[in-house]
C-alpha cells in the first residue's frame, strides 16, 4: 500500500534539511547518526559502496574513496566501525587517481587461514587483496583493464576452496586462486557495470557466474568458464544485477535492471525472460527477499523518479509503491535489506540522490524514519552488524567521499 500523506510530507521535509539531522516517525523509531568520517575529497560523485564486517572481533568499514586527478586523495580506507577513525589506508598513485580509483570492496577469508582479506579492483588495473586487519598487501594481480565492479569470492571450480573472480570494465572475467595464480580468463564482451553474481543457477550442484553487459546481454558461465547461456532478451544496457530464488525451486534466478528503465527476471537454468517491467529510466535493483513474510520473494526496485516499488518476484506484479523524494534527482540507488532493530524482521534501507536515507517497512512501503545531509548519494547503502549487538548498522557513502554511520533507535514498527 502507499504511505499516507503525513508520511510523504515527512519524507519531503527530511530531504530538505539544511544540515545533518534525524527524523523520527511516531514515538518509536529514529535514524541516528553515529559518526561521519573525515574522508572528504574534491570529487563530489563518489559512488562505490563501502564494505563492513567484524574482523578479529572488531567492526571495520572499508571505504573506496575517489578523488581529484593527480592528488593523493584516492585510497581504500579502513574505518573503525564504532567511531569512524582511520585504522589504515592503501593509497592509489596520483597518476591513477580518478572517479573510479577503487571499486566496491569485498571482505572474505579466501585462503582459509582464519584471517579475512579485503579485495578490490583499481584504476591501476590491479586486483588487490589486503589483510583486512592491517592493510598489508597479500595479493596483487594484473587485470586487462580497470575493474569497476565488486569482486566475487566463491568456490567456482568445485575444488572445495574459494576463488576470487573479478570482471573488468571491458567485460573480461578473471578468476584467481587464493595464491594469486590465474585459473581463468574469459571475455564476455561489452562494458560491465553491474556486479557479477555467483550461484548454482542451473541446479547441477556447481557454481556459476552471471554477468550483465551494457550491450544488453546476460551471460552465464560455469566454473570452467564455458558459456551455459548467453541471452539478449532485454536488449537494453544492463546497469545492475542481483540474484535470488524467486520461485522457490531451490535455484536462483538472475534479476537485472537496465539504464533504459527495465527490471526483469531471467530463468537461472535457461536465461529465458520470466517477466519484465518498465519503470521509466535508470532502473536499479539490489535487494530481493520475502519482506512481507508471505512465502514469496519480492524484488525491491527503483528508477530515476525516486519511487521505490515492491514487485512480486515470480510474476513482476506490483505490490506497493512509495515516493522516497519529490526532489528532482539524476538517479536513485537501489535499496538493501537488513534487520536494523534486531526483531528478526527485515527492514528496507533506501538512499536517494538528494542525500536522504529512508527506512521503509518492506511489507507495506510505510516509512519508519529518515536522515538527510546536504550532499548527493550515488550508491546503495551497506548494512552489517559490526558491533555484535544483534541488529544491523547502516553505512552510507556520500558523493563527497564521507562515510556516515547510522543506527535505528526503537524496536516497534511505525504506526503509520
Amino acid at each position: 500500500m502507499r504511505p499516507r500523506t503525513a508520511v510523504a510530507l515527512l519524507v519531503v521535509l527530511g530531504a530538505l534539511l539544511a544540515a545533518v539531522g534525524a527524523v523520527a516517525l511516531g514515538d518509536d523509531a529514529t535514524l541516528s547518526e553515529r559518526w561521519v568520517s573525515d574522508t572528504a575529497t574534491d570529487i563530489r560523485a563518489n559512488h562505490h559502496a563501502v564494505a563492513a564486517a567484524r574482523v578479529d572481533g572488531e567492526g571495520t568499514v572499508y571505504a573506496p574513496v575517489s578523488g581529484a586527478g593527480g592528488t593523493e586523495q584516492c585510497r581504500l580506507v579502513a574505518l573503525h566501525a564504532g567511531n569512524g577513525s582511520e585504522r589504515w589506508d592503501h593509497g592509489v598513485p596520483p597518476a591513477n587517481c580518478t572517479l573510479h580509483a577503487v571499486a566496491d570492496p569485498a571482505v572474505a577469508d579466501a585462503d582459509g587461514d582464519g584471517r579475512a582479506e579485503v579485495f578490490a579492483a583499481s584504476t591501476t588495473e590491479d586486483l588487490l587483496g589486503l589483510d583486512a586487519h592491517t592493510g598489508e598487501v597479500e595479493f596483487r594481480e594484473r587485470l586487462s583493464a580497470y575493474g569497476y565492479t565488486k569482486p566475487v569470492v566463491a568456490d567456482l571450480t568445485g575444488d572445495g576452496r574459494a576463488e576470487i573472480a573479478v570482471v573488468d570494465v571491458r567485460g573480461t572475467v578473471h578468476v584467481y586462486a587464493p595464491d594469486g595464480s590465474l585459473l581463468l580468463e574469459r571475455t564476455v564482451g561489452g562494458v560491465v557495470n553491474g556486479e557479477p553474481r555467483a550461484g548454482d543457477f542451473t541446479g547441477d550442484g556447481g557454481t556459476d557466474l552471471a554477468v550483465g553487459t551494457t550491450d544488453g546481454r546476460v551471460v552465464l558461465l560455469d566454473g570452467e568458464g564455458r558459456t551455459v547461456w548467453n541471452r539478449s532478451g532485454l536488449d537494453e544496457p544492463v546497469g545492475w544485477t542481483t540474484s535470488a530464488d524467486v520461485d522457490d525451486d531451490g535455484s536462483p534466478e538472475v534479476v537485472v535492471a537496465t539504464t533504459k528503465g527495465t527490471v526483469g527476471v531471467l530463468d537461472g537454468a535457461t536465461g529465458e525472460t520470466r517477466w519484465r517491467r518498465d519503470l521509466g529510466t535508470l532502473a536499479a535493483v539490489h535487494a530481493v527477499g520475502d519482506g512481507d513474510d508471505d512465502g514469496r520473494a519480492e524484488v525491491y526496485a527503483v528508477a530515476a523518479d525516486g519511487r521505490l516499488r515492491s514487485l512480486d518476484g515470480e510474476t513482476g506484479e506490483g505490490e506497493w509503491t512509495t515516493a522516497l523524494t519529490t526532489e528532482e534527482t539524476r538517479m536513485t540507488p537501489p535499496p538493501v535489506l537488513g534487520d536494523l532493530d534486531g526483531d528478526g524482521d527485515p527492514d528496507l534501507v533506501a538512499t536517494t540522490n538528494d542525500g536522504t536515507v529512508t527506512i521503509v517497512d518492506p511489507a507495506t512501503g510505510d516509512v519508519r524514519a529518515t536522515y538527510a545531509r546536504e550532499e548527493r548519494i550515488y550508491t546503495h547503502p551497506t548494512v552489517a552488524d559490526t558491533d555484535g549487538d544483534g541488529s544491523d548498522e547502516v553505512y552510507v557513502m556520500y558523493g563527497n567521499g564521507r562515510v556516515v554511520a547510522l543506527e535505528l533507535d526503537g524496536s516497534a514498527r511505525s504506526p503509520f
